[in-house]
């Protein structure tokens, strides 16, 4: 059993979603503040889910659409998810603790800053249509995410950032190192929060920690007058249907980049 499909939550948004191996892409449709499609990034581990085990996920979202619809505020946006798939009185329930960075104001839906959710998906469709490809620049961009981060006590990010093919949003790949575990990373940030006037630059990571058997969501920003990047981690646990209160726990993370001579 893989999250391949489409899902839908409590607001009526969908998620499509394609898996292959244990790396996920695909798009969201909102039915919340604003319209569009989104692409959508993230892990799953490996073990299917029983009726005493989940299977952990975690998702990146970039909250610009790649549909042409009208922009806003919420175009600067990213969210991360995490938690995981349980098997519910023979039922597939999928239920992620989700961090929306809003980056920016957005007038008749939120101040800036990090909101914290709890969705629940139900499955509606076990195929779906064909998610859009990653649609690359050539090269990696001199972003301000771009290098090595770490913090106080050890974790270190190295990120390299890839536009897309129009420059709506960056591609986030590289490594963090956390508790001496070196995992591969993906994700998104917003490329255009210099241009557009923005003091925050919204990130979103996401990873699978193979040899934990977890998850793990970051979400947050670069405070850019300071170059302080701030993140959220959401590490998902598999637990039993029982202890599923547990299977996400949260950790604030404060990196500074390495200056390299």
């Amino acid at each position: 059993m893989t999250l391949t499909g489409t899902w839908a939550n409590e607001y009526g948004s969908l998620m499509s979603l394609s898996v292959s191996g244990d790396k996920i892409t695909g798009v969201y449709k909102s039915s919340t503040g604003s319209t569009g499609e989104y692409v959508v990034s993230g892990w799953q581990t490996d073990a299917e889910p029983t009726e005493g085990a989940g299977q952990v996920v975690c998702l990146a979202i970039d909250w610009h659409s790649v549909e042409g619809d009208q922009q806003d505020a919420s175009w600067n946006w990213v969210s991360a998810l995490g938690g995981q798939l349980s098997i519910i009185q023979g039922e597939e329930n999928l239920i992620l603790n989700h961090l929306m960075v809003a980056s920016s104001d957005f007038e008749g839906v939120a101040k800036t800053g990090v909101y914290i959710d709890k969705l629940a998906y139900h499955r509606v469709a076990t195929t779906l249509a064909n998610p859009p490809g990653k649609q690359l620049n050539k090269g990696k961009t001199a972003d301000p995410l771009t290098g090595k981060w770490d913090t106080a006590d050890g974790a270190t990010l190295l990120v390299s950032v890839i536009p897309d093919s129009q420059a709506r949003f960056g591609y986030i790949n590289g490594t963090l190192t956390i508790d001496n575990n070196e995992i591969t990373i993906s994700g998104f940030t917003d490329i255009n929060a210099s241009s557009d006037g923005l003091q925050f630059q919204s990130v979103s990571i996401v990873a699978k920690d193979s040899n934990e058997n977890i998850t793990r969501a970051l979400g947050g920003w670069i405070e850019l007058t300071t170059g302080v990047l701030s993140l959220q981690m959401l590490s998902n646990h598999i637990t039993t249907v029982d202890t599923v209160y547990t299977q996400t726990d949260i950790r604030s993370l404060q990196f500074k980049k390495l200056t390299l001579g």
